[in-house]
């Protein structure tokens, strides 16, 4: 059995026992058409132990990571392969892309940096390796390039005295800023169902950030996440808002 299907196996049973736990004991109600159930946190939709199989079923439960496994997030939870794919091409990428130009503005050593050159007018486009201590290593991919330019301008770094400066623009990022929202959204979300399961999520107030998550191009749930440095390094949880107390919330976390 590969790693992958044992973790798969591992959540499907931990949150399909606890589904019918609450089920049994008539803290949901909800009908279930199969003996062993999990609903996919995003979709509700519902599936059997079957769907861990490729073989039986196209749109198989996926492990899914919070935050994105791109960066670094952990596998704790199960989603249908259609939300994975769709929440993962429609948002995750943008809270990836937000990221990653964030720990590019510091140059941390063995990052990589894309952009173009200022030469004589002309953009020469090229991958920078930071080294660390203010050293660069370029490299200039002759596909991405005008052979002729990249050749005159390797002649000129090489016998000519090199003068001012070179001018380096990295290439922008591209993300939309609410998308970027959804995605921390999403993060929260998917952690709160991995602590606390179904008791929480098949509440109604709960519909508005799945519809939100499954239609980003719309602005259907307007609150925004709260986000905050806790400085715990062993922990990980979201921030619950409770009542409003004067012009604050009182806030717990977990």
């Amino acid at each position: 059995m590969s790693k992958g299907l044992d973790k798969r196996i591992q959540l499907f049973n931990k949150f399909s026992n606890q589904l019918l736990l609450l089920r049994k004991h008539w803290i949901i109600n909800r009908d279930l058409k199969h003996e062993r159930p999990y609903l996919c946190p995003i979709c509700l939709d519902e599936f059997s132990d079957k769907d861990l199989n490729k073989s039986t079923n196209k749109n198989l439960l996926t492990l899914e990571e919070a935050p994105p496994e791109s960066l670094g997030g952990s596998k704790l939870a199960l989603t249908c392969k259609k939300c994975n794919s769709e929440c993962g091409h429609n948002i995750d990428n943008h809270l990836t892309e937000i990221i990653r130009a964030i720990d590019r503005c510091y140059f941390y050593k063995g990052s990589k940096h894309y952009g173009n050159i200022d030469h004589n007018g002309k953009r020469i486009s090229v991958e920078l390796t930071s080294l660390g201590d203010g050293i660069f290593q370029a490299h200039h991919r002759i596909k991405q390039n005008n052979p002729t330019l990249l050749e005159n301008f390797i002649y000129w770094i090489k016998d000519k005295n090199i003068g001012s400066a070179l001018n380096f623009t990295q290439h922008q990022p591209k993300f939309e800023s609410k998308k970027v929202h959804f995605a921390l959204l999403k993060v929260l979300y998917l952690i709160t169902f991995a602590k606390f399961g179904y008791i929480f999520l098949l509440d109604s107030n709960y519909d508005e950030i799945r519809k939100q998550l499954l239609n980003p191009d719309k602005e259907i749930f307007l609150w925004k996440p709260f986000i905050n440095d806790s400085s715990l390094s062993k922990q990980q949880g979201t921030y619950y808002v409770g009542t409003k107390v004067s012009n604050q919330y009182s806030t717990f976390f977990l």
